[in-house]
């Protein structure tokens, strides 16, 4: 926790890939892309939590995680993690639901250098850098992207859930936010 005199709360959340493979990195990289819109409609929209909610992939230190970050003026820090936490067993639920070949074919497309701005490529080129990946990381990702099935998919649900890559929770309140994983 990170003391504030503000009158919100705030939480973010940091779930990182249990491993650095190319396989685990491609299911976060899906498993964000599935949460983003349904994480902001379900704390945004029908829970009318907060003004400042949103998830996505992002590295720290080079490690691949969700992150996952709501502002509430209402709810108290342990109210967000407890919200996150009952969204991300949810997930599990669009996992099931989704079209994987169609999530994957747009996030593959999304990962194409050629069609992205160069501020974009160069960032992509630099989180590469930053988790280790070498030269021929990206069609690596790509292939490994084709290869997910929606059995794998519900594993990374599993693992996420367990934290099996640990969390990282940062709030601006000195109380304990939550007393799993």
């Amino acid at each position: 926790a990170e003391p504030s005199d503000a009158a919100e709360s705030a939480v973010l959340l940091f779930c990182p890939a249990p491993t650095s493979s190319i396989a685990d990195e491609a299911a976060w990289r899906l498993l964000a892309q599935l949460a983003q819109g349904p994480f902001y409609q379900r704390l945004r929209v029908e829970l009318q939590l907060g003004y400042a909610v949103f998830s996505g992939l992002r590295q720290i230190a080079g490690q691949t995680g969700l992150l996952f970050g709501v502002q509430s003026p209402n709810a108290s820090a342990q109210q967000l993690v407890e919200h996150i936490e009952a969204f991300l067993i949810s997930l599990k639920d669009f996992v099931s639901e989704t079209d994987l070949g169609a999530q994957t074919t747009a996030l593959i497309a999304q990962l194409d250098v050629g069609a992205m701005e160069n501020a974009n490529a160069a960032e992509l080129f630099w989180q590469g850098h930053m988790a280790g990946r070498d030269a021929d990381y990206r069609p690596r990702l790509r292939g490994a992207l084709r290869q997910i099935s929606h059995a794998d998919l519900a594993n990374a649900v599993t693992r996420l859930n367990e934290a099996a890559g640990g969390w990282l929770c940062l709030t601006n309140t000195p109380e304990k936010p939550w007393t799993q994983p």
